[in-house]
């Protein structure tokens, strides 16, 4: 046996298992998962003041969905505040969700 090819065997072992790739996967997904954030009460304000006075200009929303965060630039065409969510290029954001909002 060659030196190159003693290489690819001495590691072959890895993914011996079957069951072993896909349970690594689904640990790299947990790692890099995030916990939904807690706003002060500046914050609030400055996320409240961006979309009071946001008349047809485009903002950057970052919104936590499914231990991710996301992001979603356009215009905001619609805030419920009964329902608690706010749209943006076709997409329903609910506010308890909301991460941070930034004018583009």
């Amino acid at each position: 046996m060659k030196n190159a090819e003693r290489g690819m065997v001495k590691y072959a072992p890895y993914k011996s298992l079957v069951e072993q790739s896909s349970y690594l996967a689904t640990m790299r997904a947990r790692r890099a998962q995030v916990e939904k954030r807690v706003f002060l009460d500046d914050e609030v304000e400055r996320i409240d003041e961006i979309l009071t006075h946001c008349d047809d200009q485009p903002l950057i929303v970052f919104y936590w969905k499914n231990g991710f965060i996301h992001k979603e630039e356009g215009l905001i065409s619609k805030i419920d505040p009964y329902a608690r969510v706010i749209s943006i290029n076709e997409t329903v954001i609910p506010l308890d969700d909301l991460q941070g909002i930034e004018r583009k």
